[in-house]
């Protein structure tokens, strides 16, 4: 009977024994998922070191909750903390924290009998007497959390413990967080990255519009000076109209032959006055003057606006490259005109995902540094074509050509072929950007003293094409 009795305390014992082993694997499960799903959501280094002390407080209870990493010989600074005023604090390595560093959990019944302690103390806003140290190891390199409680002897070796079966744990989730902070770190470097990369390229727009500002505020002079002049000729003319109109009027008002022969005597004389058949003419020719200069400055200030504004254009925007094209001959048509020959071989391609404004940027530079690279007389021809699923634009002139050592620095940052002062670097790198951020490439040949040809190439937006709107003419030789 007594030895039944016996094995009945055994099996309960065991039973007892297997439940608590149970219960720590499950608390040690929950704290995994919870570690887990706290590396999953955190939105930065902060609320991630804030959710991973919250998975701690669940297994440790602790009242202030600090890691230590090494500093120095002999020293240990903490790196991140609950309690803000410990953070970069340096602590002295005595016995006991080596042993801890050194992959021993250890747990002190009493810290004020610590002189590691003493000096950092009156940092608590409460007293903390029991204290954990939990030891892990990330990338080779040895740290301890540290669990303060204010209890005294709160700590005991159960804690101990289960310092040393959830270590495996802790070094999971202080890797897990290593990894969660390096990717934190590179979205951030992604986010200052654009930010730059958008000054840049909002910079070297700016720049471009300053170098093509004259030119363009002489374009659209030229026809804001003949509509001017056309409106002072129609001011002048405007008394002789109304004189007509009198006449016209006293005509009408006329009720006897006397008086309207006189009428007519006085029409015949504003007739001779005034010709009105070659007045009629002239009004007729000033209104479509007009309407044709009035045309072309819509034409410039509309380029202007495809080069300068697209912030607000989703990067998904359907872009027709040859409106493009167009645009950007448009806006250095003063730089090209009297001086270069333009011809332009546009298909019919289709449509490209991007933003208008920024390829425009990108032919813009292009256009100019064919400019300044080509004598009176030299030719610039732009092509675009479909080859398989791409639409390709390629721009050729018979400029001076680029040394075969430059040619592969062409598109790094502040390399030019310009003289001092004359270019900043930026332009190609900037295109090269632009074109790789729309999914496509850009590719250069040139031979010196024969010329060079930049080949653009995009993948394809629609399945359906959209015919390309040409300038309308096949050789660019606009006067001023």
């Amino acid at each position: 009977m007594n030895k039944d009795y016996e094995n009945v305390l055994e099996d309960l014992a065991l039973v007892y024994r297997l439940k608590q082993q149970a219960e720590a694997h499950k608390k040690e499960s929950d704290a995994l998922l919870e570690g887990t799903r706290v590396l999953l959501t955190a939105e930065d280094e902060q609320d991630l070191y804030k959710k991973m002390f919250s998975v701690f407080k669940g297994l440790y209870n602790y009242q202030v909750c600090f890691v230590l990493e090494n500093e120095s010989a002999g020293k240990m600074r903490c790196i991140n903390s609950t309690h803000p005023p410990l953070l970069n604090t340096v602590w002295q390595i005595d016995d006991t924290l080596s042993r801890a560093v050194k992959c021993e959990p250890i747990a002190l019944f009493n810290i004020k009998q610590q002189a590691t302690w003493q000096r950092h103390l009156s940092l608590f806003d409460t007293p903390v007497t029991s204290v954990l140290y939990c030891p892990f190891k990330v990338h080779q390199q040895h740290a301890v959390i540290v669990f303060c409680h204010q209890a005294l002897g709160y700590y005991t070796q159960e804690f101990v413990d289960m310092a040393n079966r959830y270590r495996t744990f802790t070094e999971q989730m202080a890797m897990g967080m290593q990894a969660k902070l390096m990717a934190l770190e590179t979205v951030r470097l992604k986010e200052e990255k654009a930010i730059v990369e958008k000054s840049l390229i909002d910079s070297e727009k700016m720049a471009s519009l300053g170098l093509l500002a004259a030119g363009v505020a002489h374009e659209i002079n030229n026809p804001v000076a003949f509509i001017n002049s056309n409106i002072h000729f129609l001011r002048n003319v405007l008394p002789a109209l109304s004189q007509m109109q009198d006449i016209v009027l006293q005509l009408a008002a006329s009720a006897t032959d006397d008086e309207r022969l006189k009428v007519a005597e006085a029409a015949k004389q504003w007739k001779v006055e005034n010709k009105i058949d070659s007045l009629s003419d002239e009004i007729a020719d000033i209104c479509s003057e007009s309407e044709e200069g009035l045309n072309r400055v819509t034409d410039i200030i509309t380029s202007l606006r495809s080069f300068s504004h697209d912030a607000d254009i989703p990067d998904d925007e359907t872009v027709n490259v040859n409106d493009c094209i167009a645009h950007a001959l448009r806006l250095v048509n003063s730089e090209l005109k009297h001086r270069i020959k333009i011809q332009q071989h546009l298909s019919d391609v289709s449509l490209i995902k991007g933003k208008t404004g920024k390829l425009n940027q990108v032919l813009v530079n292009l256009f100019v540094n064919a400019a300044q690279a080509m004598e009176d007389g030299d030719k610039l021809t732009i092509s675009s074509f479909e080859e398989k699923d791409h639409t390709v634009i390629t721009v050729k002139d018979t400029g001076c050509g680029i040394e075969k050592h430059a040619l592969q620095k062409l598109f790094e940052p502040f390399y030019t072929t310009k003289p001092t002062g004359k270019g900043t670097g930026l332009g190609l790198y900037i295109s090269f950007s632009i074109v790789e951020a729309m999914g496509g490439t850009i590719s250069v040949e040139s031979e010196v003293n024969v010329g060079t040809t930049f080949t653009l190439s995009f993948p394809t937006k629609l399945e359906d094409k959209k015919t390309a709107q040409a300038c309308g003419f096949d050789t660019f030789n606009s006067n001023s």
